[in-house]
């Protein structure tokens, strides 16, 4: 790729493909701490905000800031790039675009891996608020927990395990979830 071979741009349609390409690199790095539908609900949320850095040539993806807008507070969910695009600049320009673009009365809100809190805390967000855990289990021991305290009214599935309908039914009732949870704690959403 040349050096200037890039552009970045702020808006995206929830059927580009540039969403899955981003999904696939969630995927890719293993960041496990949302159950896989956050991946699918986050391109059709209506406070869902994005600087996407892309290859002008192909319109491949390089590289994301993703925020949602609620409440007053920016809360930045994703940050990243493929990696052999980092330590090039690309990821600052899109960091940098993305804080530019929040609204400045807003909280601003991130979650992080460990390894990049320092670099965060060095830049625009350097205050240390309460620290998130995340447990793993892995999908045995998963699978024998829900087991035990299954009972006859509930079935118990994976979702890789659910056909199309049944993983578009979660879906569905996921998105209400969402829209329920906005609509009762009376958020706007302002683009």
């Amino acid at each position: 790729m040349k050096d200037n071979d890039y552009e970045i741009i702020d808006s995206i349609a929830p059927d580009d493909r540039a969403w899955q390409e981003w999904k696939t690199l969630v995927e890719d790095e293993g960041w496990t701490s949302d159950d896989l539908s956050v991946l699918t609900l986050t391109p059709s949320l209506p406070t869902t905000r994005i600087v996407l850095a892309r290859k002008s040539s192909d319109k491949s993806f390089i590289g994301t800031v993703i925020w949602n807008e609620y409440n007053n507070i920016a809360f930045i969910g994703f940050y990243l790039l493929r990696p052999e695009y980092r330590g090039k600049g690309i990821g600052s320009l899109i960091w940098e675009r993305a804080i530019r673009r929040m609204p400045k009365n807003y909280t601003i809100a991130l979650r992080a891996v460990p390894s990049m809190a320092e670099r965060y805390k060095s830049k625009d967000t350097p205050v240390e608020g309460a620290a998130l855990r995340c447990y793993e289990m892995d999908n045995e021991t998963l699978a024998q927990v829900a087991k035990a305290h299954a009972s006859k009214e509930h079935n118990v599935k994976m979702v890789n395990e659910l056909n199309p309908t049944e993983y578009e039914q979660l879906e569905q009732f996921c998105f209400s979830v969402v829209i329920t949870t906005l609509d009762s704690a009376n958020l706007s959403c302002n683009r």
